[in-house]
């Protein structure tokens, strides 16, 4: 099993979403990375030989980044295999040069039952074009993020997937251990249950695969199986703790960044930890 990259396009974002952390970081909100230190950090990710994956995502909006699927070239020729996820609402127009491009996943992040609704025509054309063209990627995906104003609408909304013909479901808890906003809350453990088990029914009548998410547990699955490189080229251990830098690629190669005793320490004490010890994504 490889690992995953993830690498920040941008954190400029056309939304303003509720559940997002991007208002309250400190760095600049509205950069972009260019396509020469994107290859350069690809360059660094690809030596290391442990990487499958470029994950093109982080705290802004990837599809506004200009240079977005030279990236996603780049990135399939020298081995590594694309994965983007996107508000989806620039996502009409671009169909064509999503799938040229050579993307493998498309995931349509989705927090409220009216932005799904707003989208579904541009899911639709991206659906409709790869079939026109008989190709197998991009693999379209829904990803839904659990969490108190949600819970009554997560099984419509897996309903309408496996209506308009995506390919799986993807469910997510979610991350507020910042304390983002009072009102933004995780639902109760047995509310949790209850929707697991609805989710469950729900997928099994419908055919459509729909992936939950695990037991949380120390180190946690994204430390475990990916890293975090911010759109200046700082590196993370975790996309949530986008302001914890173990180094910067653009100046120091990754392995020897991943080598450090900071990173080490930081494994070690996960459980502990001022925002990891409150997480349960």
């Amino acid at each position: 099993m490889g690992l995953t990259a993830q690498i920040e396009p941008t954190r400029a974002c056309n939304l303003h979403c509720t559940i997002c952390m991007r208002p309250y970081l400190d760095r600049p909100r509205d950069n972009f990375l260019s396509l020469e230190h994107f290859q350069k950090i690809c360059d660094s990710v690809a030596s290391l030989h442990m990487y499958r994956y470029i994950g093109l995502h982080g705290w802004g909006e990837p599809l506004l980044n200009p240079r977005i699927f030279d990236m996603v070239s780049y990135a399939e020729a020298i081995g590594l295999e694309t994965n983007l996820t996107t508000n989806g609402t620039l996502v009409g127009g671009r169909v064509a040069e999503i799938i040229d491009s050579g993307l493998r996943q498309i995931a349509f992040g989705v927090y409220d039952q009216k932005l799904f609704n707003n989208i579904v025509p541009a899911i639709k054309e991206l659906i409709e074009e790869r079939e026109r063209q008989s190709r197998k990627t991009p693999r379209i995906y829904l990803d839904l993020t659990i969490y108190q104003r949600s819970l009554h609408h997560i099984s419509d909304s897996i309903e309408l997937a496996g209506d308009i013909g995506l390919d799986a479901v993807i469910v997510h808890r979610l991350f507020n251990a910042w304390r983002i906003e009072p009102a933004v809350k995780y639902i109760t453990p047995d509310e949790e249950v209850r929707l697991f088990s609805e989710i469950r029914e729900v997928a099994g009548s419908s055919g459509l695969p729909v992936y939950l998410p695990p037991r949380h547990s120390y180190p946690c699955r994204v430390v475990r199986y990916s890293i975090f490189i911010a759109v200046d080229g700082s590196v993370t251990p975790c996309c949530f703790l986008p302001e914890y830098c173990l180094g910067n690629v653009l100046e120091t190669d990754l392995a020897d960044i991943l080598a450090t005793e900071c990173h080490r320490r930081f494994v070690a004490k996960m459980a502990v930890g001022t925002v990891c010890g409150r997480c349960a994504w």
